[in-house]
């Protein structure tokens, strides 16, 4: 008979109970022993697992602190895709779900499970044999990120359950109101930028390569989906969840099985309410029919499924004052006017900023400086100003007068189809954001030249046109005396703009920031002429037999070429070194459906729509942002707006995804041929 290794007998032992107190702590909030205790105890295994590391697993308690580092997140492709869920966002739209709904089963009455929709990041456990195997992200739905390390800091979440059979259970990891403000408040003493809201600091959190530092940070999880429910026996989602919280996971307590939607919009109008009093932030109500056997019945789009939707709220209102009405003029010249508030809280976020368009936004709300103002977010993002309180203007308040010189060169400022210019090139403002665009990942795509770094730099004269970037690494010595520069720092910045010297055509012509040249036509340019010495001799009539080229930006380009100033920056980047000849020339499509078309995206589809305009760019299409009599066909996707209204308005044929993607991979295999 072997001896008992006590050791391994006492970290089992203490293992066990400290994974109990840790349920009971953090999905129970019920502890049953004291901090001292659960202290004493964790230091006793810490001290038996350095004595002997044979005895210590990854999913140890003492693992859960954190402190490993990671040099990066490995891919995980997810075997069944993490679909997302369409939204509506007022009641009507909910009892057209459910009309569907009733129509595609046969129901008279369907029963929900309705649940709040916690703000946080989406995230799949993967368990083998009573183990954590991993924890990933959601990412685009078919692939995530690796993120086991910083998942088992979350306390509540079970490393070991009773259930040995291939599990996967899904849902979201957030941070509550509380832990946020704490989080702020210390970020405040130390210096530190302040989170704008729980969210963004629990996608920031749990993806940290430090998962010491994703302790810290007290994340939490409620989890919500068992994709394999119905082949391990359960009927119904409430039933799954009921489950999975028998097993040691944090299930959301607010969470409702109902009977037909006059009961779903009885919820709906109760966490209207208790949305505020909650201890996270939640950006909707999801409604999912209760019945999983009725799922195939129902069906699934390319994206989402169909048997549940999302209820997002009305964009929270707050009331603030316009303190003053700012004016900023952009690289290309455009004039965008900018309210001043006093500062209020929307969506967890602090606004003290809110743009406002242009003269005719300001002019039909009828903004003035002194006002009280509606303010939301626009789809919970972009702070903007609703409306003006007219019961709460003051009589001293007087309507706004746009600016009819520009606050920067004093030059006169001219209106070009409903926007406002400044019309001076050597405006000052014109000529900071232009060095700012030349930098970005837009243009030349210099890394560490930020805005702040770009205005310091031509505020103290050593950047004052785009060429000076390459004369930067002379003036190592003022550049040290600057806040936040350093011998590391200079390195890194000069070796960007160095290996920059080397980019694409296409991407030093979109730098030039030469007026309605955007990337897309950069593309063509760079494309049709091959070497920017041969463009700079092009005529008005050769540009404009270019697609996507009119004649207004053919002429354009050439008064560009044509500005003195603007040759002899060139000349200067020439001198530096730069490249000027197309590196990657594009292959000529074959001739196919897309070739020679023009096309408008609008709406959600499986794939991000950049990729997808760049597929059907590939085959010889033409993308648009709006739609046209010159529009060839439309690819919408979910919740299509204004964009499929019009398309069939004038008549212009739409497709949907399913349609097109067929097309799409056939054209392309042929092109590969």
């Amino acid at each position: 008979m072997e001896p008992i290794d006590q050791e391994k007998k006492r970290v089992e032992e203490l293992t066990q109970l400290l994974n109990h107190y840790n349920y009971q702590y953090y999905v129970l909030d019920e502890p049953s022993v004291s901090d001292f205790e659960y202290d004493r105890l964790m230091e006793e295994l810490q001290m038996l697992e350095r004595k002997r590391p044979d005895l210590k697993s990854r999913l140890s308690p003492t693992s859960r602190v954190g402190g490993m580092i990671a040099k990066g997140f490995r891919k995980v492709v997810h075997e069944k895709y993490m679909l997302s869920i369409g939204d509506v966002f007022n009641e009507e739209e909910l009892v057209d779900f459910d009309a569907t709904i009733r129509r595609l089963t046969g129901l008279e009455q369907v029963e929900y499970m309705c649940e709040v929709k916690i703000d946080g990041l989406a995230c799949s456990l993967l368990f083998h044999d009573g183990e954590l195997d991993i924890a990933s992200t959601r990412g685009d739905g078919s692939v995530g990120e690796d993120v086991t390390n910083n998942v088992l800091t979350i306390h509540s979440i079970p490393v070991h359950i009773e259930d040995k059979r291939d599990l996967e259970v899904r849902g979201e990891v957030y941070m509550s109101k509380k832990t946020l403000a704490l989080l702020n408040e210390a970020r405040k003493k130390t210096g530190e930028n302040l989170f704008a809201n729980a969210r963004n600091a629990a996608a920031g959190s749990l993806r940290q390569l430090d998962s010491g530092v994703t302790a810290k940070r007290k994340l939490d999880a409620f989890w919500y989906y068992v994709p394999d429910a119905l082949a391990m026996g359960f009927t119904h989602h409430s039933e799954a969840l009921d489950y999975i919280a028998s097993l040691g996971f944090r299930t959301n307590p607010e969470r409702r099985v109902v009977k037909g939607i006059q009961a779903v919009l009885d919820y709906v109008h109760e966490y209207h309410d208790k949305r505020p009093l909650l201890d996270y932030d939640i950006d909707g109500l999801v409604i999912k029919v209760n019945d999983m056997r009725l799922y195939d019945t129902i069906g699934y789009t390319m994206k989402t499924p169909k048997w549940e939707i999302a209820y997002k709220f009305p964009p929270e209102e707050q009331i603030t004052r316009v303190r003053d009405i700012l004016i900023t003029v952009g690289r290309t010249g455009r004039v965008v006017p900018t309210a001043d508030l006093d500062p209020v809280r929307v969506s967890g976020s602090l606004i003290s900023r809110a743009t406002l368009n242009n003269e005719d936004f300001i002019r039909e709300k009828d903004i003035r400086i002194g006002d009280y103002v509606s303010l939301h977010k626009a789809g919970d993002v972009i702070p903007e100003v609703e409306r003006v309180i007219l019961e709460r203007r003051q009589e001293d308040v007087v309507p706004y007068t746009f600016p009819t010189t520009c606050p920067y060169c004093q030059g006169e400022l001219t209106r070009v189809q409903g926007q406002t210019y400044c019309q001076n090139e050597h405006c000052p403002s014109r000529k900071i954001n232009k060095l700012i665009f030349f930098a970005s990942d837009m243009a030349m795509d210099i890394d560490g030249m930020g805005e702040r770094l770009c205005e310091s730099l031509f505020n103290q004269g050593l950047l004052r046109s785009t060429p000076d970037f390459y004369a930067l690494k002379e003036h190592k010595e003022e550049m040290m005396l600057m806040d936040g520069i350093g011998e590391k720092s200079f390195k890194a910045l000069t070796d960007a703009i160095e290996k920059s010297r080397h980019n694409d055509l296409y991407m030093l012509l979109c730098g030039l920031a030469i007026p309605l040249v955007g990337k897309k036509t950069a593309i063509v340019l760079a494309d049709h002429f091959q070497d920017l010495d041969r463009l700079m001799q092009a005529s008005v009539e050769e540009l404009s037999l270019l697609q996507d080229v009119g004649g207004i930006t053919a002429a354009s380009i050439v008064n560009y070429f044509q500005d003195e100033n603007n040759r002899a920056d060139i000349e200067r980047f020439r001198q530096y070194g730069l490249n000027f000849r197309l590196l990657n020339p594009r292959k000529e499509a074959k001739d196919n459906f897309f070739k020679g078309k023009r096309f408008v995206l609008t709406g959600t589809i499986s794939v991000p729509r950049d990729v997808m305009t760049k597929r059907i760019e590939a085959l010889g299409g033409l993308s648009s942002s709006s739609v046209s009599r010159k529009t060839d066909f439309v690819l919408v996707g979910e919740d299509a707006g204004s964009k499929l209204e019009k398309a069939k308005s004038l008549g212009v044929t739409v497709y949907d995804e399913e349609t097109i993607l067929p097309m799409l991979e056939e054209a392309e295999k042929s092109q590969q041929e």
